[in-house]
């Protein structure tokens, strides 16, 4: 029997804090200073606190460097001047959040290896139920694997460290791809055999955001589908590693412990606790508002000042917006395409439709009218809008059970070609956010396998935007070339229908979509170093094996 802790989330990061001295994981640290192995963990409450103390990068290795990385570089997300610098591979080396999260990931693994490598030795007379020591490793190991996992999606290749700190490596060099999932699996393997599959009876997906085994698999299903993306590409067969992602899928399902929410908002509302702590969500990046470390600002990055008061960081691109339909609950509870201005009532943004762009603007109207040039998601919505407090309890969602169901159904249709099952399980998603079954597909729908793959890339855009798995779904379904060139495209119509309604020459706006990769001297192949990070400058200058990390044949 598992046994089952009920760690309040406040003591988790209470804990954190004074754990200062059981993990140094800072890179530009001297590790010495701070950590002696010798006397760290001696207690069943120091080895309890080393590992509370991973939790401590959680945030460093996906917030906000998740959506940077993975929706603002596709077609997920916007942000003015950012999307078209990553696209074009410019200056990404010497990028802060390309840094952040690089550097959150290894300080993750750092402090994962420190309780794995401390934990490990430790008698079992040291704990008070033998079973505790087993948790605290399987944790461990989880978030190792987690960070490698986020590595290995953002720069395909990375040193491969599993004993200490990475600035204690006196010469890191690359792992192989092969190297590196071996080792995920490893260890997610350790951890869905030693994680609960639930903390509580309250909190479903774990206390205070802690992996049960249900993360586990569902990162297992991640990794082999990532893998069998990558052998259908290199033409080899993928059938095996689809068949594993398969049964984690279903080992994930199995367990009873994950539903979708009746509806889409629930899955996101910050304003209950039920709504917080709902059974849709796997593994998250949780907040609360009773400990002030434990806060997030992610709302803030979300949402303008004009509108929530929030700093306009991320926003959804017009391109986007313009695919839902309106009758559709992601578009009407997740989307904001209209609103009054917080300092001005009679000031009012409007986004305009695919044909009315450029000529939203009036002073002279009462209200006055603003032009958006993008929408933005109310998926973290800032419920404290006005207060200036950016201690907000929005959850930053790394898992859900939708993604599950939506992944269900491409490992089905990979595996079987077309088939009902794939279907039904992609309907189950549009019913939800439609309230009814009149916009659901029939097998008679989609002619092939790549047409289904197809719409299913469509729905998960539609589904799971800014949720930071755009760009991973695009290279694993071979649709990364394909989908962008799409959307540089669009920008392009956009543009040149903005020229024309404001009565400008052809190419008197070429400046917003002349910079895309499509339109320039190096367009986007389909093999494409561009399609991942280079490992930043102040490592690769260092150790230059690192600069190599992207190297691999282009086509």
């Amino acid at each position: 029997m598992k046994i089952i802790y009920q760690n309040k989330i406040a003591w988790i990061i209470l804990s954190i804090v004074m754990m200062s001295s059981l993990c140094a994981c800072n890179l530009d640290e001297d590790l010495a200073s701070v950590y002696n192995a010798d006397n760290a963990y001696v207690t069943e409450q120091n080895a309890q606190e080393g590992v509370n103390g991973i939790y401590r990068y959680l945030k460093e290795g996906t917030h906000p460097a998740t959506f940077y990385l993975n929706d603002v570089s596709t077609d997920a997300a916007y942000k003015a001047g950012l999307d078209y610098e990553i696209m074009n591979d410019n200056n990404l080396s010497g990028n802060v959040d390309v840094a952040r999260a690089y550097n959150g990931n290894w300080q993750m693994i750092g402090c994962a290896n420190s309780a794995i490598d401390n934990i490990t030795p430790m008698a079992e007379d040291k704990f008070k139920i033998v079973a505790h020591k087993k948790e605290l490793l399987a944790e461990a190991y989880f978030m190792r694997a987690f960070a490698y996992y986020q590595l290995t999606n953002a720069f395909y290749r990375v040193p491969l460290i599993t004993n200490g700190f990475y600035d204690a490596v006196s010469s890191p060099v690359l792992a192989s791809v092969e190297e590196l999932d071996t080792q995920i699996e490893q260890d997610l393997l350790i951890a869905a055999s030693g994680l609960p599959d639930i903390w509580d009876k309250k909190n479903v997906g774990g206390e205070g955001g802690r992996p049960t085994s249900g993360a586990a698999y569902g990162y297992l299903m991640r990794l082999y589908m990532r893998k069998a993306g990558y052998l259908r590409e290199l033409g080899k067969d993928a059938t095996a590693s689809w068949q594993l992602a398969l049964n984690y899928a279903n080992r994930v399902i199995a367990t009873g412990r994950y539903a979708l929410q009746p509806k889409i908002w629930d899955v996101f509302d910050p304003t209950s606790e039920k709504s917080l702590y709902n059974n849709e969500i796997i593994f998250a990046v949780r907040s609360s508002e009773r400990v002030p470390s434990g806060s997030s600002d992610i709302a803030l990055y979300f949402t303008p000042w004009s509108y929530n008061y929030g700093w306009d960081i991320f926003s959804i691109p017009l391109e986007l917006y313009w695919k839902y339909d309106m009758s559709d609950e992601r578009f009407s509870k997740l989307l904001v395409g209209e609103y009054t201005d917080v300092y001005n009532a009679n000031k009012k943004y409007k986004v305009p439709t695919r044909t009315q762009v450029g000529t939203l603007n009036n002073e002279n109207s009462s209200p006055i009218v603003v032009e958006l040039g993008q929408a933005y998601t109310n998926k973290y919505f800032y419920e404290k809008a006005g207060t200036y407090n950016y201690n907000t309890p929005n959850n930053l969602i790394l898992l859900r059970y939708a993604d599950v169901l939506l992944c269900k159904a491409e490992i089905l249709n990979e595996l079987n070609g077309l088939n009902q099952a794939s279907v039904d399980l992609l309907n189950r998603i549009r019913e939800r956010a439609f309230g009814n079954t009149a916009h659901n597909y029939s097998l008679a729908d989609f002619a092939t396998q790549a047409d289904f793959r197809s719409v299913l890339c469509d729905e998960r855009l539609l589904e799971l935007n800014n949720e930071g798995g755009r760009r991973i779904d695009l290279i694993r379904m071979g649709l990364w070339k394909d989908r962008m060139d799409a959307y540089m495209e669009a920008i392009k119509n956009k543009v040149e229908t903005k020229e024309h309604n404001m009565g400008l020459a052809s190419g008197a706006l070429s400046a917003e979509w002349s910079i895309y990769p499509k339109f320039s001297t190096t367009p986007l192949k389909r093999f494409d170093k561009r399609r991942y990070y280079p490992i930043p400058k102040v490592y690769s200058s260092k150790y230059p094996d690192l600069q190599n990390n992207r190297n691999f044949k282009e086509e």
